[in-house]
């Protein structure tokens, strides 16, 4: 008697937790996002994300800005400062796939400068019961142009394209 009532009590369990749930989008319409990323530098730079009002909690278009630069490293970009606009494409539970298009001023290590405009598609993910920590991937083109200066490039170069933003 007590095996089947176990038995009753692990079965009614499993079709409890296999029953379907409505998907709910990572809403991030009028939060703000502060953090870092490297996607648009060889720098870290340092980011904020504000998530545009929308009619639609599944439409999570965004603004972002970053700054980054280095004085004493001699790296390939000495300072970085940009802007982008992430226009989402699909939005699930807890992850976010957009696209990015940006621009903004580079000034390299041999005091060459231009300017560097950007394409990307990314994802952005939220890990279980972190719900306000963003961490993102993206992969693209960056295209830097100036006085002698004319580069296409892949987003972050040699290292991953990575950024972490928490949001308020």
């Amino acid at each position: 008697m007590l095996r089947r009532g176990l038995l009753l009590s692990c079965l009614s369990l499993t079709l409890l937790l296999l029953l379907p749930s409505p998907a709910e989008a990572r809403d991030l319409r009028g939060r703000l996002g502060l953090g870092f990323n490297n996607n648009f530098s060889s720098l870290t730079s340092i980011s904020v994300k504000y998530g545009i009002p929308t009619n639609k909690e599944t439409l999570n278009l965004q603004v972002q800005a970053m700054v980054g630069f280095a004085f004493l490293k001699d790296q390939d970009d000495r300072f970085f400062a940009g802007g982008r606009v992430l226009i989402p494409i699909l939005a699930e539970d807890n992850l976010n796939l957009y696209a990015g298009v940006g621009a903004g001023y580079v000034r390299f290590h041999d005091a060459k400068q231009g300017v560097r405009a950007s394409a990307v598609v990314g994802v952005e993910f939220f890990l279980f019961g972190l719900e306000n920590l963003g961490l993102s991937a993206e992969f693209g083109l960056n295209v830097d142009a100036g006085n002698q200066i004319l580069d296409v490039q892949t987003t972050g170069g040699t290292q991953a394209a990575v950024g972490v933003h928490y949001y308020f």
